[in-house]
């Protein structure tokens, strides 16, 4: 308030809040190893989706990651192995072209008809005769029946684009009947699994198990419907109610637009309270996106609005006193609020060919099918998503969005295995890992695991890690041979991938984003073999071993009699001397990429920071999000600098990140010298 006179009072500001802090802002936790894991799944979205257990299984479906089901492949154990050690990983769904989407249509007919009039009490119930029966009076109300029945969708039929067709219900004579399209109801994704789903659509009134509020119906001019959702496990299973996101058995709507709750100032028509009861896209709290069980479903409101004007001015010319809002009217249940039911309008049921809509009649939809799940259709699948790495849909390229740093090969075709590199050539913060097995084949022979080595180091060799520095390919590596999983009750050929996958997973997959010490899958005992047994090719003469090395192999060799280890594990790099032919090493070095995209993005568009303080800055930034991540192995020293084109430009600035890491020890020369006891001093 301004003063502007000297009569007494006290001029109250309010309170002025110094307590407040600043809040910064949450790194989301990454793991240092976060591999891109194609599946096929039994629903769930085909955008890459980050998570680990419930928050996989709540997407995708626990029969998604269950051995025993059709989804179930190499692929799956590669993700189960990953996240067995607690690595959370991105899954991106691979769905086959035949794959269909369950649906089901709702539709109401309608038939102008002489209703009979029954006898009542006062209170509107009809009087039941000894056997339960309507009692008729004799007399006839103009009117309509109604007919309420579901028909499944015809394949690639759009919804929202059914007509109002002729039906066959019958009513008066010479009266012809009208089919009106309600609502369409989609499962939220493709896959058999939306056969299992289901809806309760039903009108409540005062007399249900949990009654209507007719204050709200007589305030808003509006009835009042519920939706529940069921879910059953299988065909002959009995369904489980769907919760809504705030644990309710269902949603309450009105087909009517700007409904509210007066009571509690909430919303109650059906295009702002159904699909979010169920669905929350929003990530941005930490929580995983929520799915619910069906897409958008279409509502025929113009064809609502129809019906509804027919039923009630019949209504209202029968009886009188129903006000001028259809929308009131119940025209599911053919009873009022208080469950009387009304004079002109009778809905019929299945003894009429129709449906019942009450809050026990379960409707399933229909069509949902998982296509061609076979392995060599998702190997081509596979093949062709990665090829697309670059100009895929979901903008793979967006390494803030998709911070993917593997791609791990699970038995892939030799195709697919090629297109598998594509990733490496693209973004420099990303490593694949390649078998030599396909796992369609029986168990490769020494000549084929050489040879089809050879095939891929030379695949990897078309991907150079900088033309600019004349750096040669390292993030790859190749793994030979394959055997069974242990433990488990999958039945197929695993690739040794997948025990690597195990070892990377236990010592880089935190979500601290901090390599675990004593976990490196470098030194013993961690680098023998644990997730497989019954090998192949587990002894290699020293030429073939010398061959094999040379070409860029990694493999298992005998420890002693029961087990067996990693002797080296080395990238397809061609240089033994250099750090770079590590394979932790190169995965460190590759974590530093991220660290580079990390703190351009905090720093990029800063004008606030004279060159010094920026520099300052940069520095302190890689520091931080470097020390004491890597095992103890590495020595990371970031240098910012300004070139002398860079303070030209006064935009853009220089950065080395100087990391320093040990040479892979592999050969040792060793010699037994022998003394006399007595030149012991």
């Amino acid at each position: 308030m301004t003063i502007t006179s000297a009569a007494p009072f006290a001029n109250l500001r309010g309170i002025n809040d110094q307590s407040r802090g600043q809040l910064e802002p949450v790194a989301e936790a990454l793991p240092m190893h976060l591999p891109m894991i194609h599946l096929l799944c039994e629903r769930g979205p085909t955008t890459p989706v980050l998570g680990i257990g419930t928050a996989l299984t709540g997407t995708f479906g626990e029969k998604t990651f269950d051995y025993t089901e059709a989804y179930a492949n190499q692929a799956t154990v590669m993700a189960n192995t990953i996240m067995g050690q607690g690595n959370s990983v991105m899954v991106q769904r691979v769905v086959p072209a035949d794959a269909k989407q369950a649906r089901l249509r709702l539709n109401v007919e309608i038939v102008a008809a002489e209703v009979p009039e029954y006898q009542r009490r006062d209170d509107g119930d009809f009087i039941l005769d000894q056997f339960g029966q309507k009692q008729p009076t004799g007399d006839v109300v103009n009117g309509y029946k109604v007919r309420w029945f579901t028909e499944p969708m015809a394949e690639g039929e759009l919804l929202g684009q059914a007509s109002q067709r002729t039906g066959d219900l019958t009513g008066a004579s010479e009266a012809t009947s009208t089919v009106f399209p309600i609502m369409e109801i989609p499962a939220h994704h493709v896959g058999k699994y939306g056969n299992n789903l289901g809806f309760r659509l039903y009108a409540p009134t005062t007399r249900s198990s949990v009654e209507v509020d007719g204050d709200i119906i007589d305030d808003q001019g509006a009835y009042l419907y519920r939706l529940q959702i069921v879910e059953r496990p299988s065909e002959n299973a009995s369904p489980l109610v769907q919760q809504t996101l705030t644990s309710g058995q269902y949603v309450e709507f009105a087909f009517k637009d700007g409904v509210i709750n007066p009571k509690l100032d909430t919303q109650l028509s059906f295009d702002r309270v159904v699909d979010a009861a169920y669905t929350d896209l929003n990530t941005s709290d930490g929580f995983p996106a929520v799915y619910g069980p069906f897409g958008q479903i279409e509502v025929y409101q113009q064809n609502i609005e129809t019906v509804l004007t027919a039923l009630h001015g019949a209504e209202d010319a029968a009886v009188g006193g129903l006000g001028t809002d259809m929308h009131s009217l119940n025209f599911m249940g053919g009873v009022d609020y208080d469950g009387t039911p009304y004079h002109a309008i009778e809905v019929v049921g299945p003894a009429d060919g129709g449906i019942l809509l009450s809050e026990t009649a379960t409707h399933y939809l229909k069509g949902g099918d998982d296509g061609d799940l076979s392995w060599a259709n998702f190997d081509q699948l596979v093949g062709d998503d990665v090829a697309n790495f670059e100009n895929s849909q979901h903008n793979l390229m967006d390494d803030a969005t998709y911070p993917i740093s593997a791609y791990w090969d699970p038995g892939y075709s030799l195709d697919t295995k090629r297109k598998l590199l594509t990733p490496i050539g693209l973004r420099k913060d990303i490593y694949v890992v390649l078998s030599t097995q396909d796992i369609t084949e029986p168990q490769n022979t020494a000549d084929e695991d050489s040879s089809i080595g050879v095939a891929l180091r030379t695949a990897a060799r078309l991907y150079p890690e900088s033309a600019f520095y004349g750096t040669a390919t390292c993030r790859c590596i190749v793994v030979e041979q394959a055997g069974t999983l242990n433990g488990g009750n999958f039945k197929g050929l695993v690739p040794q991938t997948v025990d690597l996958a195990q070892k990377v997973a236990a010592f880089m997959g935190a979500s601290s984003g901090i390599a675990a010490a004593g976990r490196g899958f470098d030194q013993s005992p961690t680098n023998q073999i644990t997730s497989l047994r019954a090998l192949n090719n587990t002894y290699k003469p020293a030429r073939v071993r010398n061959a094999d090395w040379n070409n860029g192999m990694v493999w298992s060799q005998a420890y002693d009699r029961r087990s067996f280890f990693y002797p080296a594990i080395q990238t397809v790099y061609d240089d033994d001397t250099s750090v770079l032919n590590s394979a932790i090493n190169m995965m460190f070095f590759t974590e530093l990429e991220k660290v580079c995209q990390r703190v351009w993005r905090d720093l990029s568009g800063n004008s606030k920071l004279t060159n010094a303080q920026f520099i300052e800055r940069s520095n302190a930034l890689i520091s931080e999000r470097t020390v004491g991540r890597f095992d103890g192995r590495l020595t990371v020293i970031p240098e910012t600098f300004l070139t002398e084109d860079d303070s030209n430009r006064g935009y853009s600035w220089s950065c080395n990140i100087n990391a320093y890491g040990n040479n892979m020890k592999t050969v040792g020369t060793f010699t037994v010298n022998a003394f006399r006891s007595e030149d012991l001093v």
